[in-house]
């Protein structure tokens, strides 16, 4: 299973600075002066709320603010640093009741997403919320406790997450239950090890049975959302699902080396968490194109 062309250089020309820092994690060089730049740019998007922004101006929200804690604790910061805990705060102040998140009711309408809201409980943000604040040392905290039960209350019978509080039984899609895995492998795999199995065996269906139908609007996302459910499980390429989603996503790749609708952004970090594309190799290639800028 070979790529068509290397994909690195357009997916750094492409990345914004969150996902050059997320990519930056999965290679281990969150300490490095490259991404110390970075870091530095992701630090000015912080608010007066204590949250942070995608984009300087805008609103703070959780899943930006979530990225954001965990960039932080990687590149060093205690999470008892001023900078962590008011981002820390203004997760919890997002929270409900029933232990879910919702988006940031100052956020710009038309920045929030179909799958999101301001009052209602979101799958996506609360995963979000619980990843960062499992990494801040808030596993055992009771209110994060009541948002994985809140997580895994919805899971449709058939495996898959609902995307929205409220919404119908078969209103689910494969990113909520990619996220919804990933927060409870985070929290604790063995625990939660019945409700993570009858996800990935939904999302194996997704990509055996449906996921060629959603190809026609969605030609990438299609496959790599429920492939990236699948690895945050722990599958590996040796898995026979995951090598036919690998291989519809590789039938995409164009004459430039990237995906369509700049899909090269999500692709590259899924390819080098299952070893298409080596760590070493992206790093030295990293390295390359900034040696290359700087002269």
């Amino acid at each position: 299973m070979k790529l068509k062309g290397d994909p690195i250089k357009l997916f750094w020309k492409n990345a914004n600075c969150w996902s050059k820092l997320s990519l930056l994690r999965l290679l281990s060089k969150i300490k490095t002066d490259i991404a110390r730049k970075h870091l530095e740019e992701m630090r000015h998007l912080q608010n007066q709320d204590g949250g942070f922004a995608r984009e300087k101006g805008e609103a703070s929200t959780v899943s930006v603010t979530a990225e954001a804690i965990i960039n932080l604790i990687y590149s060093g910061e205690k999470p008892t640093s001023p900078i962590v805990k008011r981002a820390i705060a203004l997760l919890w102040s997002l929270q409900k009741k029933n232990g879910s998140w919702r988006e940031n009711p100052k956020l710009a309408t038309n920045k929030i997403p179909f799958w999101s809201s301001t009052e209602k409980g979101v799958p996506i943000l609360t995963a979000d919320a619980i990843l960062a604040l499992a990494e801040a040392g808030h596993k055992n905290n009771k209110e994060l406790v009541k948002a994985v039960d809140w997580l895994r209350s919805m899971q449709s019978k058939e495996g898959m997450c609902i995307y929205l509080e409220d919404a119908e039984p078969s209103d689910v899609d494969p990113d909520s239950t990619q996220k919804a895995l990933e927060a409870l492998v985070k929290v604790n795999k063995a625990t939660y090890s019945p409700c993570i199995a009858r996800g990935c065996k939904a999302l194996e269906k997704f990509i055996l049975t449906e996921a060629a139908e959603w190809m026609k609007k969605w030609p990438v996302w299609s496959w790599i959302a429920p492939l990236d459910g699948l690895v945050a499980a722990g599958y590996d390429v040796n898995n026979e699902v995951v090598k036919y989603a690998l291989s519809k996503i590789l039938e995409q790749q164009q004459e430039n080396s990237g995906w369509p609708d700049e899909y090269e952004v999500r692709v590259v970090p899924t390819l080098i968490t299952l070893g298409l594309i080596s760590k070493g190799e992206t790093w030295r290639k990293i390295s390359e194109i900034l040696r290359s800028k700087a002269t």
